[in-house]
């Protein structure tokens, strides 16, 4: 057979179709029986079909209860329209606003920090902390061990006057070195027995396992949310912001929130009156054991939160301020549907948020609004989104550098910088008064801050019912010299000289091996302490009851009027 060039490359150089695998093509006869691999193609090639897999198809019905159930979907979503806003505003009624407890303007400071730092409050913390310092010893501490009322009082006094005396450690507060001393903390307590509370400190003997991460000082949170409510009714403003307590030590539930000054530590969500400054309420963030309360699921964890805080107030008209990491149409509807106003500014990809596309020049502002909510897109230095129940679409005025510079904003715009600063203001005043100690458990130090809030709240009831201005800096350091006044008197220790002693001179005496009940077996000696020394010695003086080495300082002490 003769081929020309062209055939004789085609027919040898094309090459052959690919085998056709029978796993992946299944060969079925038109009796349901599958084809075997020695039977021949060629003569089933005419009876069989290949079985192919079919695409799925979603069929729409269009029957009256599903068409029913997509129009009530529609009716739930908010319509935004452009048209005027006219709002509909709560009323809310200030005749029972202020303080709730029975205190006369003749009280003194230290009552209303008693309001919530309570003697009962002090007294548990007492208990807890001694039983924990016996589980710590083997149950092997006398009664002379154990702290109480009065010694924790004044433990809180020198935390407080500490923030007033900065040093570079604890141990300077004690120093002997006439640059450094300061001789009115030896006066309120040692040294070793102040580091020896810090250390002990302790707030509940729960030891089983359990999945609150804050069993640790939940009893003394619980009671204080118990006391600010008590203690205050609030005025029509309010707000909700985060506040944080550096921290830097490994903790599971620390957070990092970079605008912030601190930035690490542990977050709280913390409702304030905008009027006063008073703390409402706190709520610690805890992972996912935070401890919300909310059957609403639209409004979201954040939603949930602000439910849980705003519980006790709503249904009277308050109004409330809150950031964008709260604020959504879902949580504002559910607010004016419980008789509260809201305002705030929104993240514009919230759910529910209408698509505003329009290019604006700085100081424009665009509105979109549907039956409860207003939108308002405004241009600053950057985009700025408010959600509101309760303005208008108007722009108001504030005039700045001297009168010199007229400034309009969108009236929402106005209230809301005018609000929310509640906490802020909070955490910066504390944060000069702070007394938190850097500890190594981050509950303890968690217990100073609320401490700081119980002083802050104190202050801001004096305020409103005192109508007088004084700064929180003289607020607690009168605040200091009550809880001295009334805790200290009592229980003042004799000096450790021993110069009171009338026998010392001329009495017989002899040394003696120092035996203890606890595990110290020595004690410091007088003599060397006043002469700037800490030395501390195995042998005592039984009869005048103090330490003394056994030589030369024995014999000095009781030879010498002035050693």
């Amino acid at each position: 057979m003769e081929l020309c060039f062209f055939c004789f490359i085609k027919y040898f150089c094309t090459p052959p179709p690919p085998p056709v695998r029978m796993s992946q093509r299944k060969i079925l006869f038109h009796d349901r029986s599958t084809d075997s691999e020695n039977d021949s193609n060629d003569q089933n090639q005419n009876n069989v079909t290949l079985q192919r897999k079919k695409r799925k198809r979603t069929i729409c019905s269009t029957s009256d209860s599903e068409s029913e159930k997509i129009e009530a979907n529609d009716s739930c979503r908010d319509i935004w329209t452009s048209k005027r806003f006219l709002p509909k505003i709560h009323k809310f009624s200030s005749k029972d606003s202020g303080i709730k407890e029975n205190i006369s303007r003749s009280a003194k400071i230290l009552d209303y920090f008693q309001l919530f730092v309570s003697e009962e409050l002090v007294e548990l913390i007492a208990r807890e902390t001694n039983e924990y310092y016996s589980q710590k010893n083997n149950n092997n501490i006398n009664n002379s061990e154990e702290t109480g009322l009065a010694e924790l009082y004044r433990f809180f006094a020198v935390s407080f006057l500490m923030t007033r005396n900065k040093k570079l450690s604890l141990l300077e507060y004690w120093s002997k070195d006439k640059f450094l001393r300061s001789e009115i903390f030896g006066e309120i307590m040692t040294r070793d027995r102040y580091l020896k509370l810090l250390q002990m400190l302790h707030f509940t003997h729960t030891v089983d396992p359990t999945n609150d991460r804050l069993h640790k000082i939940r009893n003394v949170i619980d009671i204080l949310r118990t006391k600010f409510s008590q203690a205050f009714q609030p005025y029509e403003r309010l707000c909700i912001d985060e506040s944080l307590l550096l921290y830097r030590g490994r903790l599971s539930f620390k957070q990092y929130i970079p605008s912030k000054r601190n930035r690490f530590g542990v977050k709280s969500f913390i409702l304030s009156d905008c009027q006063t400054g008073f703390v409402l309420d706190l709520l610690v963030y805890a992972g996912s054991s935070t401890m919300v309360h909310s059957d609403n699921q639209d409004i979201g964890i954040s939603g949930a939160i602000v439910e849980t805080l705003m519980k006790p107030y709503l249904g009277v008209g308050h109004t409330l301020y809150v950031d964008n990491w709260y604020s959504s149409p879902a949580l504002f509807n559910f607010l004016h549907n419980n008789c509260t106003n809201a305002c705030g500014t929104v993240r514009k990809r919230r759910k529910g948020m209408p698509k505003i596309d329009e290019r604006l020049k700085r100081g424009e502002a665009t509105f979109r609004s549907c039956t409860n909510l207003l939108v308002t897109k405004w241009m600053d230095k950057k985009e700025v989104y408010m959600l509101s129940t309760m303005h208008t679409s108007e722009f108001g005025t504030i005039i700045k550098h001297g009168g010199t510079k007229v400034i309009r904003k969108p009236v929402c715009v106005l209230d809301y910088n005018n609000s929310m600063g509640a906490v802020d203001k909070a955490d910066m005043v504390i944060s000069t008064v702070n007394s938190t100690r850097k500890t190594l458990k981050w509950y303890r130090k968690f217990f100073f801050h609320l401490l700081d809030i119980c002083v802050w709240n104190a202050y801001c009831l004096y305020k409103d019912k005192m109508k007088e201005p004084i700064s929180m800096a003289k607020f607690q350091l009168q605040l200091i010299r009550e809880i001295l006044g009334k805790y200290h008197q009592a229980t003042k220790r004799q000096p450790l000289t021993g110069n009171n002693h009338p026998g010392r001179l001329t009495e017989r005496h002899f040394p003696s091996v120092y035996k203890s009940a606890g595990r110290n077996r020595s004690r410091r000696c007088v003599v060397c302490s006043a002469n700037d020394k800490r030395h501390e010695s195995k042998y005592e003086c039984k009869d005048c009851n103090v330490g003394l080495c056994i030589d030369p300082c024995f014999k000095i002490y009781h030879c010498e009027i002035n050693y």
